[in-house]
This record gives structure tokens, sequence and C-alpha cells, in this order.
């Protein structure tokens, strides 16, 4: 997902960090997202999982740099995910080392059929996955502090009118030095 150059740069600068909260964006989602549970082998190529190497280098580095709390913010994923990112995909209870919270998108297709159904009957086959909506519209909202990393996942009735009604669906937290997410 990163070419040489851009690894060396965040890993370096993941070394440097001496901040409580290390949040990557990313326009794809990072955790793994198997579609049929058999043989791990069926996966969404166009995201993270397409660059199995690339993903198992940023979470080594992420342990190598010692990072306090790494949290990454994906979004336009046209369902909304909430994410342990696992110390390696490819072996069973490794430990998490990350949280990723996925927003949906807010716009896209109007008030018409979601994308993200699609994705419902494969969660079953990804334990990490927190929570999984892809009925709803909207956007995610985070509000960080010294002793954690809250998520609101808002969401519109409507995107048609500029006045439509939001709401909270659901809300997680990351508490400090415990990575993982946690329902509030």
């Amino acid at each position: 997902m990163l070419g040489k150059t851009q690894e060396k740069w965040l890993y370096d600068g993941l070394k440097r960090s001496r901040a409580q909260w290390d949040v990557l964006a990313s326009n794809v989602m990072v955790g793994r997202l198997d579609h049929d549970g058999a043989d791990g082998n069926l996966l969404w190529h166009d995201a993270w999982d397409g660059f199995p190497g690339a993903r198992q280098r940023l979470i080594e580095a992420w342990d190598q740099a010692d990072t306090r709390n790494p949290v990454v913010v994906t979004g336009d994923w046209h369902s909304t995910f909430v994410n342990d990112i696992h110390a390696n995909f490819d072996r069973e209870g490794t430990p998490v080392v990350a949280t990723e919270f996925v927003g949906t998108s807010l716009t896209s297709n109007g008030d018409g059929e979601v994308y993200g159904p699609y994705y419902g009957p494969m969660i079953k086959y990804n334990p990490h996955i927190k929570f999984f909506d892809g009925d709803r519209r909207g956007y995610v909202r985070c509000t960080i502090d010294r002793d954690q990393f809250r998520t609101d996942l808002r969401m519109v009735t409507t995107v048609s009118r500029a006045d439509a009604p939001k709401y909270t669906y659901a809300s997680f937290v990351v508490e400090d030095g415990r990575p993982g997410a946690v329902k509030i």
C-alpha cells in the first residue's frame, strides 16, 4: 500500500513519536475481511488484504516502535466496521495490537440502496470485527483525551436534505494502553 520511501517515512516517524495516541488515516480498510471462511484466500484485494506483506510490516513497525496506542481511522468503505488489528491475521489467537474505525460513505448512491449489505454474510468468518453495519450512512466522530480514544458512529436518516436528523448509532472506546475497542 505504501512505497518503500513512504514506509520508511512512516516507520521512522513512529519510532520518534512520543505521542500518547498515534492515529493513522487510511482510505481503505487495514483489517482483514475474509469472504468465505475457507482458507483465508478469498479477500478483497483492493485494500490492505491485497498487500499482506505491507500490512504485516505496518503491524511490526507499531511493535518495534513500541507505539503506545495505535489507532486507524478509515473512511468511505460503504459500511461501518470496528476492527481489532491482530499481530498476525494468519495465526489465530495473536494479540490485538491496534484498533480500526471504518466510516461508511455519507452520500454515495444518494438515498438509494447502500452497497454495505454485501458484507453481512462474511462477518461470521471474521471474529476480529467487533461491529458491522451495512445499512446506514454516516461518519465517525472521534474524541481523544488522556484516558481514551472515543469513536461515535454517527448516522443520518437521509442524504437528500441538508437538515436531515443525525444520531449516534453506537459508541466505542479504546482505553489508554489497552488495544481493542470496547462498546459503551
